[in-house]
């Protein structure tokens, strides 16, 4: 895990000063998560003008120039800026001895991430990625239950991702959405695949898929599924964790909060040496009541004081970079 020298020239308690790039939707997420904890010292935006209001109402200043970020008012950098430049600029922020907090992905290519993941482990900087599941307490629930054995020995995973959604054109509906899922598939399985396959769906155009079905063996013997959408007619994110003696399902998008994570125990009925599934209809399991992007801001701005790891480093976060792809690859796409 990296770790972040101490802030020094600080007041005691201080929160770290931290430059967010780019503010753009979910960008203005982690804008108000910052301000809220009195870590947001300055948004740079190509269209600052458009963000003065925004800025004003945060108590924070705004910039169109990058170079700001890096200058010696600021003690971290946070990058919400396109995918196509997250690499660049965690680089250019670790050189200046910046701690970064870059969204997903790390990086377009392998090469780029490991990169930077050797710049931040020469320097000794915190640099984590934006995969905000891992941080969500729900989620953090089922994987502590899942190594407790609550369900037996792991045996499948599959996670829906299906939004009727934002289309992009400068990525498809793999990179721009099964980050998240492919964290939390790896982070279960604790290992990587090692077969993939893919199916792209091609809807709206001829050249960016809107749909990818994926699925993954591991070396344990593990399986799993993704499915991930931006042109489903409903909404789901849910990912179901099958054991030998029981299942988990989280359920982000379920309307009732003590709906989101269920556990069905001894789902199988061996008594008479036939299997047969018992149908029931699961156990609630509480979780805390934390927003999971304030648990990751959080995270980062303890990282930067020094005051502990964070779950998604470079360790974490390549291994993703590898199996999108790995995905990508096997949908046809570029190696």
């Amino acid at each position: 895990m990296h770790m972040t020298r101490s802030i020094d020239n600080r007041v005691p308690g201080a929160s770290p000063r931290v430059a967010l790039i780019g503010c753009g939707r979910w960008g203005r997420n982690i804008a108000r998560v910052l301000a809220r904890l009195g870590a947001l010292e300055l948004i740079v935006d190509h269209d600052a003008e458009r963000l003065r209001l925004y800025a004003d109402e945060l108590g924070v200043r705004v910039s169109s120039d990058p170079n700001s970020a890096f200058g010696e008012r600021i003690d971290a950098v946070a990058i919400a800026a396109p995918a196509v430049d997250h690499a660049n600029l965690a680089i250019r922020a670790l050189t200046a001895n910046k701690p970064v907090f870059v969204e997903k992905p790390l990086a377009l290519e392998v090469k780029d991430a490991e990169a930077a993941s050797s710049l931040a482990a020469e320097k000794k900087l915190t640099l984590m990625v934006g995969h905000l599941l891992q941080y969500h307490p729900a989620f953090v629930t089922l994987k502590r239950l899942v190594a407790d054995g609550a369900i037996g020995e792991l045996r499948h995973i599959t996670s829906h991702r299906l939004n009727p959604g934002a289309i992009r054109t400068e990525e498809n509906a793999l990179w721009s959405m099964a980050p998240h899922d492919f964290s939390m598939v790896l982070g279960l399985a604790r290992e990587e695949p090692h077969e993939v396959s893919a199916l792209p769906v091609r809807v709206v155009g001829p050249s960016i898929p809107d749909q990818y079905f994926v699925q993954l063996r591991f070396p344990s013997g593990i399986t799993g599924q993704v499915n991930v959408s931006w042109l489903s007619p409903y909404k789901e994110h849910k990912l179901t964790v099958l054991g030998t003696t029981g299942a988990l399902v989280f359920e982000d998008t379920a309307a009732a909060r003590d709906q989101k994570l269920i556990i069905y125990r001894d789902y199988i009925d061996r008594s008479d040496g036939t299997p047969r599934f018992v149908k029931g209809a699961g156990e609630t399991v509480d979780w805390p009541a934390v927003e999971p992007l304030e648990a990751e801001m959080r995270t980062f701005l303890q990282a930067v004081q020094g005051e502990g790891p964070v779950r998604t480093g470079p360790e974490e976060a390549i291994p993703v970079l590898r199996l999108l792809r790995a995905a990508e690859v096997a949908a046809g796409g570029r190696g």
